[in-house]
């Protein structure tokens, strides 16, 4: 993960023709999945990508006033386009300026979509049958023919000589710009999952609802469960007796899944000396890095060196995500601040007031989380979330790094990079 900063620089350009009917398909197919966020995100630097023939190159402040959205929403939009396809992000780093290259593809033709396992079925997921069946009516087209065709060729009303040498010259051809759409990565695979399931059981993949299966990714994302495991795990509490929709004991699943981790390699790592992928080496950053890549149980397990965290514990962090619907960066950051502000004790009531706060002023990135996080433990009113600094130099690593090899708390690890040079919007 790396820290975006306003003040970073940004190009874009188009990887791919982008016609007009893709706008239908962007917002009829891809904004259920994506979010209206990320598609505003999208028509953006496709309409960026035209202005950059006057001005190359253009900084992440100007494009997010441009949009009215703050740098962690942009970040989680920009995320769920390079999720689905529709952008490339390459970072070049030139000492301590950065620019981000942004690339743009087309979507999928509704034909490939719908050809497309996991796009049709997030549509599925999003939408419901009904609906995403009637959107894939909407581009099926009747192909039945009545009498004969008669239509002429092209060589019958041509007649070319391929001896020309205009066809030699094309044959050459040309680097033109086509239609082009990008790779899709994911992490919990419905196909793998019901693949796993076959090796394992036979369990039928419509023995289950689309809860079951919404409920059964969110235990295994949340704890950090391959979907293999996931799979297998669910055989073994599977009741097929049971009527549809109560086949699987989710309440043994929780506690199988809580239970099941690998904490062997946590004993040597510490929070304040785990690795950092980061462009910059600040302690903010590390901790901000380790929020975004680590499950909430793997979290704790490094808050203790380690140690295997209390299932009273996991089932806080459990119900944290099923009842407010937060992701587990959010609850990374409800983790942390909790265990800071209250003696390292994870108190229940404590963790559900912040939750529920964090639901209702819909934060969805670690960054968000803790500028509203610091804004409340400072006795502020105000709803902005910009007041963490997200700009992290690298000529300030150097004087974060000598200060104290003790892991530092929130405030002094927001009021260091406010000291060296950040402001209360957040801007560098």
């Amino acid at each position: 993960m790396v820290i975006l900063s306003e003040n970073d620089y940004l190009d874009v350009k188009l990887k791919s023709l982008i016609a007009d009917y893709d706008t239908e398909t962007l917002s009829n197919l891809y904004q259920p999945i994506i979010g209206y966020a990320a598609l505003a995100v999208y028509f953006t630097l496709v309409s960026e990508s035209k202005n950059q023939k006057i001005t190359s190159v253009i900084s992440h402040n100007q494009l997010l006033n441009r949009l009215q959205m703050s740098p962690g929403d942009f970040v989680e939009a920009r995320k769920r386009l390079e999720a689905v396809g529709l952008l490339r992000s390459i970072l070049e780093t030139k000492s301590s300026l950065k620019i981000y290259h942004y690339q743009v593809f087309a979507p999928k033709t509704p034909a490939k979509f719908f050809d497309d396992t996991l796009l049709y079925g997030m549509l599925i997921k999003a939408v419901g049958d009904v609906d995403a069946n009637r959107f894939k009516s909407i581009y099926q087209f009747n192909n039945e023919e009545e009498g004969k065709d008669i239509s002429a060729s092209f060589v019958e009303v041509f007649q070319p000589n391929f001896d020309d040498p205009a066809f030699m010259k094309a044959l050459q051809g040309v680097n033109a710009i086509g239609r082009r759409s990008n790779k899709i990565n994911s992490e919990f695979n419905y196909d793998l999952f019901f693949e796993q399931l076959a090796k394992v059981s036979q369990i039928k993949q419509d023995a289950f609802t689309k809860k079951d299966m919404k409920e059964i990714e969110r235990l295994s994302t949340l704890n950090g469960i391959s979907v293999e495991e996931a799979a297998s795990m669910v055989a073994s509490v599977y009741d097929p007796y049971a009527p549809k929709g109560k086949h699987v004991d989710f309440d043994k699943l929780s506690a199988m899944f809580q239970e099941r981790t690998e904490y062997s390699y946590l004993l040597t790592k510490k929070l304040n000396r785990a690795s950092n992928k980061n462009s910059g080496n600040s302690q903010l950053a590390g901790k901000i890095n380790i929020m975004e890549t680590r499950t909430p149980k793997q979290f704790l397990a490094l808050l203790q060196n380690g140690s295997q965290p209390a299932l009273s514990d996991l089932r806080i962090v459990n119900d944290l995500s099923k009842k407010f619907n937060l992701n587990n960066s959010v609850i990374n950051a409800i983790i942390d601040y909790v265990l800071a502000t209250n003696n390292n004790i994870l108190s229940r009531s404590f963790c559900e007031k912040i939750g529920a706060s964090l639901a209702r002023e819909g934060v969805t990135t670690t960054i968000d989380a803790m500028n509203y996080l610091k804004k409340v433990s400072r006795g502020q009113q105000r709803k902005e979330y910009s007041e963490i600094p997200v700009v992290l130099e690298q000529q300030q690593t150097d004087k974060k790094t000598k200060a104290n090899k003790e892991e530092p708390n929130w405030d002094a690890l927001l009021d260091d990079i406010e000291e060296d040079g950040g402001d209360d919007n957040g801007k560098a």
